[in-house]
């Protein structure tokens, strides 16, 4: 039998995507000084974030995926499959076309620059990036690929709706194969041999076709997320796994790392380094889960609803802020320390710039996906019931 979803806010679901999203903007501030390429370089490079990107890599998106499916959940059970169709689109279309069009190309200019491979101004490079011949060789997306994702994911869970029957069916069978220990071990024999079994072939290359190790894990958990959303003993089931799941991730994590940092990380056809992956992956989603549906559900506030409301804005502003500071500061020769410290606060001192400009602004909020003022006091109140409904 299928069990309505609570009536409260999930506050502890909230508080876990502001969080994962507050580390995705850290991580990507590590990507200036990672032993990799990206857009912009500084001139310092630590070799040792290499290991030390294996903390987070395995389970930042894949959770982000999974609460947004839950979201996405929690906004619709009050509303038919095409008013849902209507309000993801209205929410997420704008932000992304506004942000190809005016927050990726001053990346892309910048990082052209940097390497040098561009030696003219931003408006020439707009020119070039969407004439003929630049929209034949694809649309850069750059951090925008998330929201093309959530976006296309969105419409898979919108179509679930409209058969209701295999909806309750789909739950039904999730609750009865997870229950107890399995809700720890099916998933990661599923992410172990997705990758073990996926990635080689697929890798994964945030572009929407053809990324079908990231389309197996990413759609998978974000079905899952809309799926379990209101079945509460799945929820029971993470809180009573929690310290399992705690177990396996602290002997997971340095394990990985370690297995990471070996010049022979791929021997034995790589099953070593992708066990470790899976055991990873889903142990510390577990964990999170867990411990935040028993302590957090009820965590509700002020500062939570600010930051809730702020998080999409922030993650559509900061890779372009980020960029754009790295490239300013890269000449000044800093040292890493302060370097650094100036970036990340640039960067999150920015980005909620931006948001504070944009809430304030009607024509502007449905460019950085915020609802229209109107719009927000007709739903404030089912919207203040049926939160996280606002997620990417």
């Amino acid at each position: 039998m299928t069990q309505p979803a609570p009536s409260q806010r999930r506050a502890d679901l909230d508080w876990i995507r502001v969080a994962a999203f507050g580390l995705l903007i850290l991580f990507h501030v590590s990507l200036v000084y990672a032993p990799w390429d990206w857009h912009v370089h500084s001139t310092h490079t630590f070799g040792w974030l290499e290991e030390a990107t294996a903390i987070t890599g395995p389970w930042r998106l894949t959770l982000l995926f999974l609460v947004s499916g839950a979201a996405l959940r929690f906004m619709s059970r009050r509303y038919t499959a095409g008013e849902v169709l209507k309000a993801r689109l209205a929410r997420l279309a704008p932000p992304l076309i506004f942000g190809i069009l005016f927050l990726v190309p001053p990346q892309a200019w910048l990082e052209a620059v940097s390497k040098g491979s561009w030696d003219a101004g931003l408006g020439a490079w707009w020119l070039k990036e969407f004439s003929p011949a630049g929209l034949a060789d694809g649309v850069p997306l750059n951090h925008l690929w998330f929201v093309q994702y959530i976006t296309v994911y969105s419409l898979a869970a919108v179509a679930l709706m409209t058969r209701p029957d295999w909806l309750a069916k789909l739950e039904a069978g999730l609750e009865r194969l997870l229950s107890g220990w399995r809700l720890l071990a099916v998933p990661i024999v599923f992410f172990i041999l997705a990758r073990q079994l996926l990635f080689p072939w697929f890798g994964q290359t945030n572009q929407l076709w053809g990324d079908w190790y990231n389309h197996l894990i990413s759609l998978g958990v974000f079905l899952f997320g809309f799926a379990v959303a209101g079945r509460e003993a799945i929820w029971k089931t993470f809180e009573a796994q929690r310290w399992r799941a705690l177990g396996i991730a602290l002997v997971s994590i340095p394990l990985l790392m370690a297995i990471t940092a070996s010049p022979d990380s791929l021997a034995w056809f790589g099953w070593p380094r992708r066990i470790a992956y899976g055991l990873e992956q889903w142990s510390v989603i577990a964990t999170i889960l867990g411990f935040g549906s028993l302590y957090l559900r009820r965590a509700d506030g002020p500062v939570l609803r600010y930051l809730t409301d702020a998080v999409f804005p922030c993650y559509l502003a900061h890779q372009t802020i980020l960029v754009i500071g790295a490239f300013l500061l890269k000449p000044a020769g800093l040292p890493a320390f302060v370097e650094a410290s100036l970036l990340t606060t640039a960067t999150l001192g920015g980005s909620l710039l931006v948001y504070e400009l944009a809430r304030r602004s009607g024509p502007m909020r449905p460019l950085w996906g915020l609802k229209r003022h109107a719009a927000s006091k007709v739903v404030a109140v089912k919207a203040s019931e049926s939160r996280p409904s606002e997620v990417a």
